[in-house]
């Protein structure tokens, strides 16, 4: 039992990283590249069936929902957006004030050759996550209006075949998928890149994205200490599958499967998760506008006011909801809104995107820890409103 609880995905990865660390310098380079390769394409199929994943989970997540569902999805998006508000503003506030000294400059960047892969297979889902989202919320509503029986059948098995995908299949290839990208970084020297010149940065980042969501959890268990620390262990292997991958979206299975435990109903993860995760990005409220703000300070920028960030923070909850699924791809949507609200220089909108990329890993991980945060969350305001303990009951 002991090596069992043990030797889990956050020791495997542990054990990954220090040997990478020690002994990726000695590996053949050709060796590296098959390696990234293969994680490549175990993503690309975790990418390739998360569509049929996303569907089932909302379609059988809707549909247990009943009559509640139309309720429910009008709480949500509301709730989503003021969550990504208030992380906007509480980077912000905490931020200005230790940028205001002056101890933290952007320097130039100097990055490591990438490692190619050897060989890519090109897998492209046969449709889009937001598509398999629409569909299984349409057809979970038309299913709780028209009530009928072989659609509950339907959705049924669709649920027991994406639960057989996650669990017997996903799960146990998740240290081969981890492996080349820990490699890859390795190979780069992105991490030791990060640690050495943007340290301080790096750090205001995590500490404040990663102290707010716990600050969250804490009250929402009840300021349990030991609590709050049981529900971020289970979702620990979530948040390491987005640390290495640089991809929220191929650690939804993962992180369903954490949330299941922090919740009372399974339902709402399975509901929840596929349907936040790509405009619910707390993570992100903390990177991309602490990175921004840094260079203001580093260009001789003024920073800015109250009411000019109240302006970005509107811009930055709508832009949440055209995100991109692809390493950098959330400040890419952010760089006009820099250039035409703060004049960001073509310099500055450079360095942004590429500094952003660099900390992808750490903003990534922290949204995968608030989508198991807002899982949790939605669950205790769906108790108030509707009094009850389970969705549907």
């Amino acid at each position: 039992m002991f090596i069992k609880r043990f030797i889990n995905l956050p020791f495997f990865v542990l054990i990954l990283f220090i040997s990478a660390l020690c002994f990726g310098k000695y590996v053949d380079i050709s060796i590296k590249s098959n390696l990234y390769s293969v994680s490549i394409l175990l993503k690309d199929l975790i990418v390739f069936v998360l569509p049929v994943i996303i569907f089932s989970f909302v379609f059988n997540g809707i549909l247990s929902l009943k009559n509640e569902s139309i309720k429910v999805i009008l709480i949500l998006v509301p709730l989503v957006c003021l969550s990504n508000f208030s992380g906007f503003w509480a980077s912000y506030i905490f931020a200005t004030p230790i940028l205001r000294t002056g101890i933290i400059s952007i320097s130039e960047l100097n990055t490591s050759s990438p490692l190619i892969p050897a060989w890519n297979c090109d897998i492209v889902p046969l449709i889009k996550n937001d598509l398999a989202l629409i569909s299984g919320v349409v057809l979970g509503i038309i299913g709780n209006f028209t009530k009928l029986k072989f659609i509950d059948k339907i959705s049924s098995r669709l649920n027991a075949f994406a639960n057989f995908i996650l669990k017997k299949i996903i799960c146990p290839i998740l240290p081969i998928f981890v492996l080349g990208f820990i490699i890859k970084m390795q190979h780069e020297g992105t991490l030791l890149l990060v640690i050495k010149e943007y340290a301080l940065l790096l750090g205001l980042v995590a500490v404040l994205a990663y102290g707010y969501m716990f600050s969250i959890m804490f009250f929402l268990s009840g300021r349990d200490l030991k609590e709050t620390f049981h529900k971020f262990r289970n979702l620990i292997p979530s948040v390491l599958i987005g640390l290495f991958s640089m991809s929220s979206a191929a650690a939804i299975p993962t992180t369903i499967e954490g949330s299941e435990k922090n919740l009372e109903n399974k339902n709402i993860a399975k509901f929840i998760i596929p349907a936040t995760a790509n405009m619910h990005l707390l993570g992100d409220c903390f990177a991309i506008p602490i990175i921004g703000l840094a260079l203001m300070v580093s260009f001789g920028y003024e920073l800015p006011s109250i009411s000019q960030y109240f302006i970005f923070t509107l811009y930055g909850v709508v832009a949440k909801f055209a995100a991109a699924g692809i390493p950098g791809g959330s400040a890419l949507i952010f760089v006009p809104i820099f250039e035409s609200l703060f004049g960001f220089s073509a310099p500055m909108l450079t360095a942004i995107t590429a500094i952003y990329v660099l900390f992808d890993p750490i903003a990534t991980s922290s949204n995968v820890f608030g989508h198991g945060m807002f899982a949790i969350l939605f669950e205790r305001l769906y108790k108030k409103i509707f009094k009850r303990k389970n969705i549907g009951s």
